[in-house]
């Protein structure tokens, strides 16, 4: 039986991906008269989202800015608009999981990723923030400060072929200014928010990198680290900010390894990574060092090997 795919403006959606709080991902495919198809991911903004003009005015103005950067670890944004009253982004599609899902089947199969898989990742993702912290706008020359805000797993690609991608920059900022003018709440994953963040201090690109820090901490740790039994508690604790080395949780993480995720995890932002660029320097001379032999295929085989059934 033929499926009827839904047609939306010059795109054709073929399977929902994802469905969040704010948004739903499809895959798609344009319609070209050529007869060229491209598979893309298109993120929908939700009915109620969409409603709000302040919140539409706010994520147009982080698309365009979004749409400046451009880099082999940054998710790209092709396109965006607004079809049948509702606001889209139309993104490079990665074949792949999230983060997220990728720590989720590997809880249930009782895998780990490896220390120097760790690494490689951890050095991708700083590479692409690295990028997007230092993007210029090419029509004034001027720095476009782009932060992340919501750096977490969820918003991590890792792609069937081991490379690691960042989503999300423009819709975390306009997100964050909605629910902050709507409430007064904080925005952001809980468990992924920095000191400042929680203490609701203006943030820069440090707050990305103490994310980064958590994301690499849990990884390795292979536990939550600011994960309490009520929001508050998850505040309290990145406020108080007490990070357990890595060693005493696994001996085998080489104490280099563990200095570094504690420099990126530094409660004090002036103590911490002033860039991304020094973070990733950092893990590249690790892998190096101790894992000279890493390759992208052996980061590639374990992705793949996660998801062989599907």
């Amino acid at each position: 039986m033929k499926k009827d795919f839904e047609r939306f403006g010059n795109y054709i959606l073929l399977e929902k991906l994802a469905a969040g709080g704010m948004a739903e991902v499809y895959l798609a495919k344009k319609v070209a008269a050529s007869g060229v198809q491209k598979f893309v991911a298109i993120k929908r903004i939700l009915q109620q989202y969409s409603d709000s003009k302040e919140f539409i005015a706010m994520f147009k103005d982080e698309a365009k800015i979004a749409i400046n950067l451009s880099h082999s670890n940054v998710v790209s944004i092709y396109d965006f608009g607004v079809e049948n009253s509702q606001f889209y982004i139309v993104m490079e599609f990665v074949e792949g999981r999230n983060l997220r899902q990728i720590l989720n089947r590997m809880k249930r199969t009782n895998d780990q990723f490896t220390v120097a898989q760790v690494a490689y990742i951890t050095m991708q993702v700083a590479a692409g923030l690295d990028h997007a912290h230092r993007c210029i706008d090419p029509t004034t020359g001027q720095p476009l400060n782009i932060i992340h805000r919501d750096m977490s797993p969820q918003n991590v690609m890792l792609g069937f072929e081991g490379e690691s991608k960042v989503v999300d920059f423009g819709i975390a900022k306009a997100a964050h200014q909605i629910e902050a003018t709507r409430a007064g709440t904080l925005k952001g994953k809980f468990g992924y928010m920095s000191p400042e963040q929680v203490e609701g201090q203006t943030v820069d690109s440090r707050t990305d990198i103490f994310a980064l820090g958590i994301m690499i901490w849990e990884m390795l740790a292979n536990q939550r680290l600011f994960l309490a039994n009520s929001e508050i508690n998850t505040l309290r604790k990145i406020r108080e900010c007490e990070i357990p080395s890595l060693r005493k949780i696994n001996p085998n993480i080489p104490s280099e390894l563990d200095q570094i995720v504690q420099k990126a995890l530094e409660k004090d932002k002036l103590e911490r990574y002033q860039t991304a660029d020094d973070f990733r320097r950092d893990l590249q001379g690790f892998l190096s060092r101790f894992h000279p032999d890493f390759s992208v295929q052996e980061m590639s085989q374990c992705v793949k090997n996660l998801f062989s059934e599907e």
